[in-house]
């Protein structure tokens, strides 16, 4: 499924635009031959705006990472933008299904000998609530037109665990293996219901889901937002934001492979 609005120039680089308010951007990065993250984004606006943002790293470890995340991202959107269309919500049960159908789709793309793996994280922004499910390293945050910052999702990885036990946040995702991450979709995954979170934010702001290949170079909400409002600075509309953010990841050396996708939410009074 290639959502309404995309604009597919290859998988190295494509953006998605399904509506004014909704954007996405992935890219293949500088040092990569291969772009193994996905991105997967639907909106409707009638009658009030709904989207669904889906982002998921393949693994480079496992057989088919690319096509790992492809299908996930198509799995799980699929079945989020039902959820909104018929009964105007995503509720827990429906991320449960979304994240088992991308599990299975990822399985299948695979082979018994090879199973593919890959993270996902998927976000819903409907009347004013935003509700996200994740499982890996990719994540959601929230910029509040208000200025505040708030990541939504806690990585499943060793640096995050490492970060629980006490160590600071810089430390851990420079430490040794602070990128393996301990939960995923697809090969020898036992636990394939996503961690969720919601938010009724109190000021219109925006939804920024992305892969590691973006938040590498700025972790924290605090400089992730601060990279994010220059970017605003010098963009038109939604879609020269995303660029302008895969810009900025590959000027810091573009490491790996690079996706966001944002969402303006608007707050729902009443």
């Amino acid at each position: 499924m290639h959502p309404e609005g995309a604009q597919f120039q290859g998988r190295d680089h494509y953006t998605v635009i399904p509506a004014p308010w909704v954007a996405g951007c992935s890219d293949v990065g500088t040092r990569h031959r291969t772009n193994q993250d996905a991105l997967c984004v639907a909106a409707t606006s009638r009658p009030t705006k709904r989207a669904v943002l889906v982002v998921s790293d393949g693994v480079s470890t496992a057989f088919g990472a690319e096509h790992a995340s492809l299908v996930a991202v198509e799995e799980a959107c699929s079945v989020l933008i039902q959820a909104l269309t018929a009964a105007g919500s995503a509720e827990a049960e429906s991320f449960n299904s979304a994240f088992t159908r991308a599990h299975e789709a990822v399985l299948a793309a695979g082979t018994s000998d090879e199973p593919a793996a890959c993270t996902l994280v998927a976000a819903t922004v409907a009347d004013g609530l935003v509700r996200v499910g994740s499982i890996g390293d990719s994540r959601a945050y929230w910029f509040g037109d208000d200025g505040v910052s708030w990541q939504l999702t806690r990585d499943d990885s060793m640096a995050q665990a490492r970060m629980m036990l006490g160590m600071p946040r810089e430390e851990a995702e420079r430490s040794l293996q602070a990128h393996s991450i301990t939960r995923w979709l697809g090969r020898n995954a036992t636990d394939v219901n996503p961690a969720l979170v919601e938010l009724r934010p109190d000021s219109p702001g925006w939804v920024v889901v992305c892969s590691d290949g973006l938040w590498n170079y700025a972790s924290s909400p605090e400089d992730l937002a601060a990279v994010f409002e220059r970017a605003k600075e010098v963009s038109a509309n939604l879609v020269e934001l995303t660029e302008s953010l895969v810009a900025w990841a590959n000027s810091c050396g573009g490491r790996d492979n690079i996706t966001v996708a944002l969402a303006y939410c608007e707050v729902q009074r009443g």
